[in-house]
């Protein structure tokens, strides 16, 4: 604060006799708009301005942009009436592509007078910025990612995914997309996105929509513009685990439900030289007091193909599982496969029995 600031202040208390004094200004301008401008130009400046529309002078106490991206200057001095008062600003868009909404704080008087000023814009990217935020190309659009994974989902549970997307373009653009099932459904906010903008595609994975159990994958095929195709698709994969909810159940429900083993858990295939397929089998045995229901079978490597499995095993009695291994696509040495088997056991959902070997 400059000597005549403190001396007006000293002089302005002893006549007041401490009484409040509101500052009276009028703003000619609040919200400062960059519009859109590109990231390689480097930091912009803008400015607004207040009239003193009061009979006595006023200062400006202090001004706080919001963000480190902003810096912003002031007047020290008195503002004498019917002066005007410049709040100048510079915003760096270095490392921040699309659209910025920014508050910048001015205390004015000797009340200390808040009031907040609005700067806006549109940065577009740089392209090494780009590739860092939004490495996943597809024509028009930048994305975060190409896969997003939920990890395990509780049967009836429900869970929302997101992947930004940013429209490197010049025009406003319109993605669409198809590949909704029952257990996804997608949403991009906003619906179309002006040029450096960024939108948000949601996923949306409901599990009591869905009838498969374990891993599931959606595959979503998005195009950047749906009023210009060809210009540049993708796809995006979804994943999910959907695991049995045992949690609502009572413990007499638990101890009195099926119970899952698999015989044997190691399905030794031996040595083999042999090219081409094999087929290997193994049992579920349901040592419970209900009817076991098999939910699903199968494993995450796309050499092993389930064959056949059975539906529901009373119980005390077995269920055979029958698959196939192609061992042409596996590597030389030692092997060790697993086959998940989920059930309805409250216990253990989850079975693995593991295909092993030895392939020279």
């Amino acid at each position: 604060m400059s000597q005549s600031v403190k001396l007006y202040l000293i002089i302005l208390l002893c006549v007041s006799g401490f009484s409040p004094l509101w500052a009276n200004i009028e703003w000619l301008n609040k919200h400062y708009d960059y519009g859109a401008f590109k990231e390689a130009e480097g930091p912009r400046k803008g400015s607004v301005q207040f009239v003193n529309k009061g009979d006595e002078a006023i200062f400006i106490n202090r001004v706080r942009p919001g963000c480190g991206c902003t810096e912003a200057n002031y007047p020290h001095d008195l503002i004498l009436p019917g002066d005007t008062a410049t709040i100048s600003f510079t915003y760096n868009p270095k490392g921040r592509p699309g659209s910025f909404d920014k508050s910048i704080k001015v205390y004015v008087g000797k009340e200390n007078e808040l009031h907040v000023v609005k700067i806006s814009g549109t940065v577009i990217g740089a392209p090494s910025t780009l590739e860092f935020g939004y490495p996943k190309e597809a024509g028009l659009l930048r994305l975060e990612s190409f896969a997003v994974k939920t990890g395990e989902l509780k049967k009836g549970s429900s869970r929302h995914l997101f992947i930004n997307a940013y429209n490197q373009s010049s025009d406003t653009i319109t993605p669409s997309w198809v590949g909704e099932e029952k257990g996804i459904k997608v949403e991009l906010t906003p619906s179309s996105i002006p040029p450096g903008d960024v939108a948000t595609f949601s996923f949306y994975v409901n599990t009591k929509e869905e009838e498969r159990m374990g891993p599931v994958n959606y595959k979503v095929h998005v195009t950047s513009d749906r009023y210009n195709p060809g210009q540049g698709d993708c796809e995006i994969e979804i994943g999910t685990i959907i695991v049995p909810d045992t949690q609502s159940l009572s413990v007499e429900e638990i101890e009195g439900g099926p119970r899952a083993y698999l015989l044997p858990e190691f399905v030794d295939l031996g040595e083999t030289e042999v090219a081409g397929k094999m087929t290997f089998m193994f049992d579920i045995l349901n040592d419970g007091q209900k009817d076991l229901e098999v939910l699903r079978v199968y494993s995450a490597d796309k050499n092993i193909e389930i064959k056949n499995k059975p539906k529901k095993i009373k119980s005390g009695k077995r269920g055979e599982v029958k698959g196939v291994i192609d061992l042409n696509q596996l590597p030389t040495g030692a092997f060790r496969i697993p086959v998940e088997v989920m059930t309805n056991d409250p216990l253990h959902p989850v079975r693995t029995a593991n295909i092993v070997g030895l392939r020279h």
